[in-house]
């Protein structure tokens, strides 16, 4: 059950168990009372300035997906001899919600990153409805624009990836100084600072290899979400894809596939860090096949949008790759010929 209490100005939700020992009453100013699933509502409106009473069930009933009985919410409003509520049941579309009651728009659960995830649904109603057609290809055009807009970012970390390769056998030295020193030995955080010192003197950020991805995340969550909650989204097809919202019909899903043939690519591409231990280097080789399981049941648009970032995150590998090869490796020796 739902509701939105116009005292406190927030939405309240309330599933079955709530009710388990027996119904709960609940009188007070509400904009609206209803139930709701993924995509859809049903809503009592009471008049404005009015209290509504309401009461919530706790109904077990068995269903068509389900052979024993579950437990479901059921509501009843009104409690005056005589009531007149408005009564709005259909898809939980923004733009339909706000013209019945602004406030019915609440129902959408954006969740943590609705910052992230409303402005994200706006520019891809924007791009399907105006230009594109297509909500798969909306995603594609999308994606392009938010890995552009990091680039720079993306360029920052490629270079001081960079170095760190360059900084390789420096490191393997002082490795090899402390080898056989354990984590408990007073002796490790003398070799942490070595390399710490060595990393500073060549500008290198050693955590720079984890912020893309810190950064990509909140958007990956964002689009889940996006197309968890969207119903304008619902049945979306694109080429094979019969609906976005939903992983692959098909036995055999193509896109976390393919996904994991440029993640291998791109693993391969990048330099790999100087210093790094062997055995979680080893780790990560398997992550592309990892990432591949997880994604597998996932909803197609969110697989296609990490795949498309794949794709353009190895074109933007190739072309720092071929256009500075040596960059490191040159302001590393002429740091060195300055400092010597």
């Amino acid at each position: 059950a739902v509701r939105y209490d116009l005292k406190e100005d927030k939405l309240v939700r309330d599933a079955a168990k709530a009710a388990k020992n027996g119904p709960v009453y609940t009188d007070g100013s509400f904009s609206f009372f209803g139930l709701e699933d993924q995509y859809f509502a049903v809503a009592f409106l009471p008049p404005i300035d009015s209290t509504l009473k309401t009461t919530l069930f706790s109904d077990s009933v068995p269903t068509k997906f389900t052979a024993t009985e579950e437990a479901y919410p059921g509501i009843a409003a009104g409690g005056e001899a005589r009531n007149q509520l408005g009564l709005f049941a259909g898809p939980k579309e923004g733009d339909i919600l706000e013209a019945v009651n602004p406030n019915l728009s609440h129902v959408i659960d954006w969740g943590w990153f609705r910052i992230i995830a409303q402005p994200l649904f706006m520019m891809l109603r924007v791009l399907q409805s105006k230009f594109i057609h297509s909500y798969g290809w909306s995603i594609i055009v999308l994606t392009l624009f938010i890995n552009l807009a990091l680039f720079p970012l993306k360029i920052m970390n490629l270079k001081s990836m960079r170095k760190m390769q360059v900084l390789q056998p420096q490191i393997a030295k002082i490795n090899d100084k402390y080898k056989g020193v354990g984590m408990s030995d007073p002796r490790s955080q003398q070799k942490q600072a070595e390399i710490m010192e060595l990393y500073k003197k060549h500008g290198v950020n050693p955590m720079g290899g984890c912020l893309p991805m810190v950064i990509q995340l909140p958007f990956l969550i964002a689009f889940y979400k996006v197309l968890s909650v969207s119903v304008e989204m619902r049945y979306a097809h694109w080429l094979w894809v019969a609906d976005l919202t939903q992983p692959e019909r098909f036995g055999i899903h193509f896109l976390p596939l393919i996904m994991i043939g440029t993640s291998i690519m791109l693993q391969k591409m990048t330099p790999t860090p100087a210093g790094g231990d062997p055995n979680q280097q080893k780790m990560m080789q398997f992550m592309p096949v990892m990432m591949g399981i997880f994604f597998w049941s996932l909803s197609s648009g969110v697989v296609l949008y990490y795949l498309t970032s794949n794709l353009v995150g190895v074109a933007q590998q190739w072309f720092f790759n071929r256009t500075a090869p040596a960059l490191a490796s040159n302001t590393l020796i002429k740091d060195g010929r300055k400092k010597a």
